[in-house]
């Protein structure tokens, strides 16, 4: 994938500078500031998250954050003053502001003539769920330690991303010292999940880790307390919650490999939990290169459900964002996408979610609510499926349900890339009560995790204005118009269709109020 921005291009599958004149030297630290900076053109970073992404949050000093950013901005001709590339935000951090084109540099992206599915392939990740330890269990749950994973094992099935070994091979390996070699060798698990079981008077602690059989590292970890006055209730909040940290933590996993090796040595798996990493940062630039990657993965692997509907969200985030001029082209291949999803797996929650969050587009988001219905019915633990109905429910009127739907989203998944989306949604359910002032300060606490949400800012205006929040609806007026000049209130009403016609008129009049057009 090459970068673009004026006479330079950032290779970063061959982590290179090339400038009018050439390949220009920069230090590893100074090029992986750039990247960092590059990729992340549409927001400010702070010292913060530049050392923890490019010296791995170690300490360091601020003159040392100082003088790498000095050599990237001479590499580009760049300094203080002009801040041509670089914009000092002060009090806040530092910004990339020249415009970047993504281009790929592999040709596989290109469109080609389409593949037929080679069943043999499977390049999923692999889970071995191995059968817990357990101390001090009485009598009646002593068959906690095989019983608990069993039903981890039946509810990840759900998962059509993941392939899970049965019970029957991955119960083999018990024991203390898990046999690695055997997990790898003999099942192919590339993770497994262990766990303990443990009774203490009334109370059940169930503790579980998540490990990479290939380097030993333990990914994820987690401990569990709960009485055991229903312990039917007991297991199904265990279950379900290590299913929804799964569904999180592998694909974060297997997007942190996959980063390490160039774009054309990703396999179909590599390239889809790569794009996943990309899809929810709510920019044009990041969605760009997940469609691309998300593209790759279908070119390599044409029956890979997961990665059309992938492929389908990203082109329903850019006709909602108006991330290309083009938005009915947006539409048809989202809804081509998702369809082409829905046909190869009707089992797959994520094929449905996408068929659902196609009427959001449409302007009738009422007759998507089934779908989703359908997904979550698939999977229960589907964070992402909850919070589409919720999207759903709400701009249907009906706003208990949307604020139920977020919680149990939120329950599921508290690290979910799509949290401040998930906020934003709360505080839509407030907007149709008309209790614009606390739809403004959930929206402003989900813009601090995801200052770019162009719909989430385009809102913020209006429920601060609305709630009387005037100094406030300025400030994010001029955020958005630095980000988006072209912001209008025609892009609202297309990301998120309201169906009373009434509430329209309401957030109409306050965006216009701020100066927005038509």
């Amino acid at each position: 994938m090459i970068l673009e921005f004026g006479p330079f291009e950032l290779n970063i599958d061959r982590a290179e500078l090339r400038g009018p004149a050439g390949l220009i030297a920069l230090e590893p630290k100074a090029l992986a500031l750039l990247r960092l900076l590059v990729e992340n053109q549409e927001r400010v970073l702070s010292k913060e998250e530049m050392i923890a992404t490019v010296w791995g949050g170690r300490f360091v000093s601020d003159a040392a954050v100082s003088t790498v950013l000095k050599l990237v901005r001479k590499a580009l001709g760049d300094d203080g003053a002009a801040q041509s590339y670089i914009r000092t935000v002060r009090g806040l951090g530092h910004r990339f502001v020249a415009p970047v084109r993504v281009r790929s540099s592999i040709s596989v992206i290109a469109d080609e003539p389409p593949k037929e599915p080679d069943a043999s392939l499977d390049k999923r990740p692999t889970l071995a769920v191995l059968p817990f330890s357990q101390a001090g269990l009485t009598r009646g749950f002593a068959t906690l330690g095989d019983g608990l994973p069993a039903e981890i094992i039946s509810s990840l099935a759900r998962l059509r991303w993941l392939r899970v070994i049965a019970r029957e091979s991955s119960f083999r390996f018990r024991g203390p010292d898990v046999d690695l070699t055997g997990l790898k060798s003999v099942l192919g698990a590339g993770f497994y999940l262990s766990g303990r079981v443990e009774q203490s008077a009334n109370r059940l602690i169930v503790s579980v880790d998540l490990a990479d059989s290939r380097s030993s590292s333990l990914i994820w970890s987690d401990h569990f307390e709960r009485p055991l006055d229903d312990l039917h209730v007991v297991r199904a909040e265990i279950v379900s919650a290590v299913i929804a940290a799964l569904d999180l933590q592998i694909p974060l996993a297997e997007a942190a490999l996959a980063r390490q090796k160039p774009v054309e040595h990703l396999d179909a798996w590599g390239a889809y939990h790569l794009g996943l990493s990309h899809m929810y940062r709510f920019n044009r630039h990041d969605v760009a290169i997940a469609a691309g990657l998300f593209k790759r993965a279908t070119d390599l692997d044409p029956g890979f459900a997961s990665a059309f509907a992938a492929r389908s969200f990203t082109s329903q985030q850019s006709a909602a964002m108006h991330y290309t001029p083009d938005r009915d082209a947006n539409l048809r291949a989202a809804r081509a996408e998702a369809e082409r999803s829905h046909q190869l797996d009707p089992l797959d929650p994520a094929a449905n979610m996408v068929m659902g969050r196609l009427h959001l587009l449409d302007g009738r988001p009422e007759d998507g609510v089934m779908w989703l219905d359908r997904a979550v019915d698939l999977s229960p633990s589907f964070a992402k499926g909850h919070y589409s109905r919720a999207f759903l429910n709400v701009l249907s009127g009906r706003p208990d349900q949307s604020r139920s739907g977020i919680g149990i989203a939120m329950g599921l998944s508290p690290l979910d890339p799509l949290m401040a989306p998930m906020r934003m949604i709360r505080g839509l359910s407030y907007v149709v009560e008309g209790d614009y002032a606390a739809a403004a300060e959930i929206t402003i606490q989900s813009l601090g995790m995801a200052r770019t949400h162009y719909l989430g800012l385009l809102g913020c205006v209006a429920y601060c204005h609305l709630s009387g929040k005037t100094e406030a609806a300025r400030y994010w007026a001029a955020v958005l118009r630095d980000l988006r000049p072209d912001a209008s209130i025609g892009d609202f009403w297309r990301g998120i269709p309201f169906a009373d016609p009434d509430l329209r008129q309401t957030l109409g009049g306050a965006l216009r109020a701020m100066g927005f057009p038509d």
